[in-house]
């Protein structure tokens, strides 16, 4: 059986990316499940092998080869050529904001080429990426730029549950003004179709979660749930999805009981987050809905506290490649290019 190429990036080169990249491929257990290219800094990564005291050779390819792929050998493409001792671990750099963007950027004109089969993105630092003159609140927005997909959200796999993303990266003072009709009815539908086109879920049944504390018991605590929520739930229904909600956050995620639901649809960061986390941190993985291409990440940042002291721990990322690996096999499912939900 052929094995799909899963292009990685390396994220930021002061952060654990780097790190994880290379005890992920040092291990026998990423190249059953795929052929990983790396997107990435050779002296950043040669760097980081010798401190980690890997047996690895790095091979310099510009594009992903078809064969040869193997623990003790791993290939990059150098898309960056760094001072490696001019960087500091822990400290966000815009030439490394740069870089990342760089890194990314490279792998979505290769998956889009059909080059790679999918790609898994490694932390970025999105103060280093602004600083740098990109002014994203994170991967998801410039891959939706890259791709010019005007419809995208975050995705969490879970062991116990799918939580999809209404909203994002925001400071939650500004949560309540971005939950609108148009976008939970956006987020609906896109949950649909990627539970159909990448899980088989034939009629997929989805949950809304509401906003405010007790959904907002009935104005009192807030309206969004009556004048944003509730008709998004509702026009969705019209549409034929199985949808259900708004549902109260604090009493809905029962750990002894399985959920009901195959994904369930949460209005911001933390609320969403917080129970993936809790029951599957080390392996939940992040998915982007809408994007015409397969790609996976880790769920966790650029741990700036630990990076450059080997103590990252590459389990996640190990799991974003599996994730990849399986969600490869249908990528003829991909989200059409351009559509909008």
């Amino acid at each position: 059986m052929t094995l799909p190429i899963i292009g990685i990036t390396m994220g930021d080169p002061t952060g654990i990316g780097p790190e994880i990249i290379a005890k992920a491929l040092s291990t026998k257990e990423v190249f059953q499940c795929c052929h990983p290219f790396v997107f990435g800094d050779r002296e950043v990564l040669s760097r980081t092998v010798e401190r980690l005291g890997l047996k690895m050779t790095i091979e310099i390819s510009e594009e992903p080869p078809q064969e040869g792929y193997g623990p003790q050998r791993v290939f990059l493409s150098p898309v960056t050529q760094l001072d490696a001792d001019a960087l500091q671990f822990g400290k966000p750099d815009k030439r490394c904001g740069r870089a990342m963007v760089k890194y990314v950027e490279e792998a979505v004109r290769c998956v889009m080429e059909g080059k790679v089969d999918a790609i898994t993105t490694c932390p970025i630092n999105k103060q280093a990426m602004n600083a740098a003159g990109f002014p994203f609140s994170g991967h998801t927005e410039l891959l939706a730029r890259l791709a010019q997909a005007p419809s995208v959200a975050m995705m969490f796999l879970g062991s116990r549950w799918k939580i999809v993303l209404v909203t994002t990266h925001l400071p939650l003072k500004e949560v309540s003004r971005w939950i609108t009709q148009d976008r939970v009815l956006s987020t609906i539908r896109m949950t649909e179709e990627g539970l159909k086109r990448y899980f088989g879920i034939t009629h997929p049944r989805i949950a809304v979660l509401g906003l405010n504390p007790h959904c907002g018991e009935e104005g009192l605590l807030g309206d969004e749930e009556t004048r944003e929520i509730l008709p998004a739930i509702r026009a969705a229904k019209s549409q034929g999805i199985e949808v259900k909600g708004p549902f109260s956050a604090d009493s809905f995620f029962n750990l002894s009981s399985p959920c009901p639901f195959d994904a369930v649809i949460s209005m911001y960061h933390d609320q969403g987050l917080i129970p993936v986390k809790m029951s599957d941190f080390k392996e939940a993985v992040n998915f982007t809905l809408g994007l015409p291409f397969i790609r996976t990440s880790v769920g966790h940042g650029t741990a700036y506290e630990i990076a450059g002291k080997g103590l990252a721990d590459p389990t996640n990322l190990i799991q974003a490649l599996y994730t990849a690996s399986n969600l490869s096999k249908l990528k003829k499912n991909s989200y059409p290019p351009g559509k909008k939900y």
